[in-house]
């Protein structure tokens, strides 16, 4: 493996390590923006010497009511064996529904070439078929997530 690509991947390995502590810091972060709704810096700033950009996909929806949660849920949990099978993904941050039945679940990637594929993928396309059946309303928010070497903010710009 070439220098490069060996820190390209060093790189993403250290933002996954990070990753693990992405949290809501506010507790109506279903409905606000993922820019503050979430400690991305203190992620940002555990890794200061780290640059790169990744790629995230926010899913904001409302449950109906009569949705099967038990499918959902096992749909949801086999998409996301099958996505880090696949590769790319970084994070699965799975959100809580509040009093509204409103969450926002987030997914972080390498990059939109790697989340493209792995929505193609069979367990994918499986999950996504129960989206009309089990939601009132439901989004997908992309978004561009940088971090430059020496800085303690990760900047997040909404892709339309």
């Amino acid at each position: 493996m070439s220098s490069v690509l060996s820190h390209l991947h060093d790189v993403n390995e250290e933002f996954s390590r990070q990753l693990e502590k992405l949290k809501a810091i506010k507790p109506n972060y279903a409905t606000e923006s993922i820019e503050t709704s979430f400690n991305w810096d203190e992620i940002a700033a555990s890794i200061k010497d780290v640059e790169g950009e990744w790629y995230a996909v926010a899913f904001r929806s409302i449950r109906r009511v009569d949705a099967d949660n038990k499918l959902l849920y096992e749909a949801d949990a086999k998409a996301y064996n099958e996505a880090m099978l696949h590769g790319g993904l970084l994070k699965y941050f799975i959100g809580e529904l509040n009093q509204f039945r409103e969450c926002l679940s987030m997914c972080i990637w390498t990059n939109r070439e790697d989340s493209i594929k792995a929505t193609q993928n069979r367990l994918h396309v499986d999950a996504k078929r129960l989206t009309n059946s089990m939601y009132e309303t439901y989004t997908l928010e992309r978004y561009k997530l940088k971090k430059t070497k020496g800085e303690t903010k990760i900047n997040i710009h909404q892709i339309f």
